[in-house]
């Protein structure tokens, strides 16, 4: 279906024909047991007061300067518009493509910003309403903080930069032929000046549109890999794939005036211009374009530029799938980064052998114009997994440590490397936090007379308690100068003042929303106080339950009740799960920190349940722990075992009772929904949303799994619901996406399974949301997979309807 669809919006086939062909589906079958049905074959929309929760404005995404003291508040769509959803796409490389807007991907973007000042509360805030409705992507504060830039996007037409003066608060919509097929555009080299790739100049008419067969040949060594969608078919394609995303780069100030960097465009992948923009490391995407891999693992060669005499400097060999050469033995220097000074410093991994054979990486460095020899910053006989310099010129890495499991966090001082933290990155318990950048999480990591700042989670089985610790990289000593008090989730977003220290954070609670505060040592400053965006939640209550599995596994999940519940009065319950992989019992056993934060509503929510009087258990963990092998076989027996000591315990304590249990998920929580019908009988029924249902589709690997189907084809089978659709005998609800780019759920699956279930006469419903990929972001779309999710719970555990005799 995805490039079904793909093709016919090429060819300026309505939306509107789609939608209607892919929700004919949703009607393949009818129910005839139970309440009456809706007709399905046109949009419709849950009870208001579900419609106004999954459609509610979302918190606002606080982004920091820290230097100027101002913070954007980002507020991003909930939902977005059938038309922008529904414009015709490309299907190329991997990529879901916009040619009309030159953009990739569809998600929901920002319709307002509001700037407030974290150092005077009392500020009123400057709002940048986007004009003639466009929404807004890549928002960036100028290093000076002075201005904000973004790509504007809005309903025909190209998107264009946008800037914004916030002293003033003018909006300016340059006319720059910006192009984000990769993404993001433009980077700011300055305060007055960005680097944006843009479209070539003389670019000319894009490919003469024409019928092409699907040519795909392979021929080598075995290449195990993930199945993609959206990659290129044919001559054609290859044609469309270079005419649109072939890209110039060019220099823009605050004026709208452009300055192309002569000399330099092709398949830009990636650039990463010098602090000053003088230079730029690039990634340049090469023939032989593969038609069985996205274009991120097309053949390609790193380069450093001169933007200013628009000369390369280097090259790397070209590497990558269709080409013979192989990247670990060529020893190129593709990794770099830049050094965050005035210097134009180059950073670079250096691959290479000692006298033994044995492979060695060096990190060297190199100032501009890049002629002397490099500087040695630290080699080890581990990958440098990333590397770079703190504000104040401190060089840091980070490798593997003792194990693969394990990490280790080193600095560079006074010539010698020193530890700063070596430990298991899975284990949210140990977590020594992050290290705070200049601006929070953008710009170099923050470090003030040897100091660093880390903020962490401090998660543990009490819940979690961020805080703020001063590290000393000289002394190796650490002071906590901040600790969240406990029942309160409140993160350090940014320093702004490193001498008092004075910073600021981000408050919730698990029914308050996020609100922004500034600290002085014991002073608390309110910045902005966001409203509560869902009330109609208001009246639920909401806990962390924990119990424990059969073999001693101890779980939880949160259990939100409906408002005016009444104890002792048993309710009819969704079981909402996505389970998860571990190699270790104790990280199993770890809370999530999901538990101790504010609401979560994206999309078709399962708290629209909630809202609907159900009792939901909301992500109860579902561990499948293999204990330290490299993969396990019991995910069936795990999956199984984790869900009865949920459902026990909800039995037990009279929130549910058997007959009146739904058990639904997403994705991997979706495909294991599905598998719950067959090796379990404790539901009377389930909700599978975009969900894989056979594995032999997968052939070479999903979730943790590594072993190929042709390893492991009893057990690739033995988990796939497709080939137990004979055993499945309660309801199932199928909802899927029509353009689905997900590598392991794409929609003929779903339909296959609908089929099969059909064919053994198990009552099911199937419904595909036209344009929709893995996730479903368009109001019209959101809002009727919420009232199918309801309706089908209505009529399978309802209160209206008689509990199922010998559930169990």
């Amino acid at each position: 279906m995805n490039k079904t669809v793909s093709r016919n919006d090429r060819r300026g086939a309505g939306w509107l024909q789609a939608g209607a062909f892919v929700l004919a589906l949703a009607t393949a079958t009818q129910a005839t047991w139970g309440d009456s049905v809706q007709d399905a074959s046109d949009y419709r929309e849950p009870a208001p007061a579900v419609t106004a929760l999954l459609t509610a404005p979302t918190p606002p995404e606080p982004l920091l300067h820290a230097g100027s003291g101002q913070i954007a508040l980002l507020f991003r769509e909930p939902v977005i518009r059938m038309e922008r959803l529904a414009r015709p796409r490309l299907g190329l490389a991997g990529f879901r493509f916009d040619p009309e807007a030159r953009v990739s991907g569809v998600a929901p973007l920002i319709y307002r910003i509001e700037l407030i000042s974290a150092r005077d509360a009392g500020q009123e805030a400057v709002v940048w309403q986007p004009a003639d409705g466009t929404v807004l992507d890549f928002v960036r504060f100028a290093p000076d903080g002075r201005t904000l830039s973004a790509l504007a996007i809005g309903d025909s037409g190209p998107a264009r930069l946008a800037l914004f003066d916030i002293a003033s608060g003018q909006e300016k919509v340059l006319d720059v032929p910006v192009n984000a097929a990769w993404g993001e555009p433009c980077s700011w080299v300055g305060a007055e000046e960005l680097l944006c790739r843009v479209v070539p100049e003389g670019r000319g008419a894009p490919p003469a549109e024409r019928p092409a067969p699907m040519v795909v040949e392979y021929s080598g060594d075995p290449l195990p890999m993930r199945t993609s969608q959206n990659l290129l078919e044919n001559a054609y394609e290859d044609a469309l794939f270079e005419y649109h995303f072939s890209v110039g780069l060019a220099r823009v100030d605050l004026s709208g005036a452009v300055r192309p960097v002569y000399g330099l465009q092709g398949l830009i992948s990636s650039v990463e211009p010098s602090p000053d923009g003088s230079y730029a490391v690039i990634t340049r995407i090469l023939p032989p374009f593969v038609r069985y891999v996205p274009a991120r693992r097309f053949p390609s060669a790193v380069e450093v530029w001169d933007l200013q005499r628009g000369a390369r400097l280097y090259a790397s060999t070209p590497t990558g799938i269709g080409l013979d050469s192989d990247e670990d033995e060529q020893g190129d220097r593709r990794r770099a980064t830049w050094k965050p000074d005035a210097t134009n410093t180059l950073g670079f991994i250096d691959p290479t052998r000692d006298a033994d054979g044995r492979r060695v990486y060096r990190w060297l460095a190199l100032p501009a114009p890049f002629t002397g020899e490099p500087l040695l910053m630290a080699s080890s006989s581990k990958v440098f997994q990333r590397f770079g310099w703190t504000s104040a010129g401190t060089a840091f890495f980070v490798t593997s440590g003792d194990s693969a499991a394990e990490v280790s966090y080193q600095v560079v001082m006074e010539g010698e490397v020193r530890p700063v933290w070596k430990g298991v990155a899975a284990d949210r318990y140990d977590n020594p936090g992050r290290a705070l950048r200049v601006d929070g999480s953008e710009g170099p990591v923050l470090e003030v007379d040897g100091r660093i700042f880390i903020a962490g989670d401090g998660l543990s089985d009490l819940g979690p308690k961020p805080f703020l610790d001063v590290f000393d990289l000289r002394g190796q000593t650490v002071e906590r100068v901040f600790e969240a008090e406990a029942g309160v989730y409140e993160i350090v977003l940014g320093v702004l003042d490193p001498a008092r220290p004075t910073f600021v954070t981000s408050r919730e609670t698990q029914t308050e929303s996020p609100n922004l505060y500034r600290i002085s040592g014991a002073e608390r400053t309110a910045l902005r106080q966001i409203p509560d965006p869902y009330p109609q939640l208001a009246g639920a209550t909401r806990r962390v339950v924990s119990y424990t599995r059969a073999d001693g596994v101890a779980l939880s999940g949160t259990l939100y009740l409906p408002a005016g519940h009444r104890e002792g009065e048993p309710l009819p319950t969704l079981v909402w799960i996505y389970p998860t992989e571990f190699s270790d019992p104790e990280q199993a056993e770890q809370m999530d920190l999901r538990f101790f934060r504010y609401h979560k509503v994206k999309g078709p929510s399962p708290l629209a349940a909630v809202v609907a009087g159900y009792a939901v258990l909301l992500n109860p963990t579902v561990p499948i722990v293999s204990d330290g092998a490299e993969t396990t076989d019991d995910y069936i027996p795990q999956l199984v075992a984790s869900i009865d000591a949920a459902l026990d315990y909800l039995i037990e304590t009279g929130i549910s009772e058997p007959g009146r249990l739904a058990v639904a998920g997403r994705s991997y929580g979706a495909f294991s929904s599905a598998n719950l019908l067959v090796h379990s009988d404790r539901f009377a029924t389930a909700i599978a949303m975009s969900g894989a249902y056979n594995r032999t589709l997968t052939p070479f690997g999903f979730q943790h799994e590594r072993r190929s189907f042709f390893e492991a084809t009893d057990y690739y089978t033995s988990i796939s619901p497709f080939f137990y659709a004979d055993q499945i005998e309660e309801p199932i609800l199928l909802v899927h996406g029509g353009s689905d780019e997900n590598p392991g759920t794409v929609p003929f699956g779903a339909r296959r399974f609908f089929h099969a279930l059909i064919g053994e006469g198990v009552t099911s419903r199937y419904v595909e949301l036209p344009f929709e990929g893995h996730h479903y972001w368009a109001r019209e779309n959101v809002l009727l997979a919420a009232a199918e999710m309801l309706d089908w719970l209505d009529r399978t555990i309802g209160p209206k309807r008689p509990a199922v005799e010998n559930p169990e």
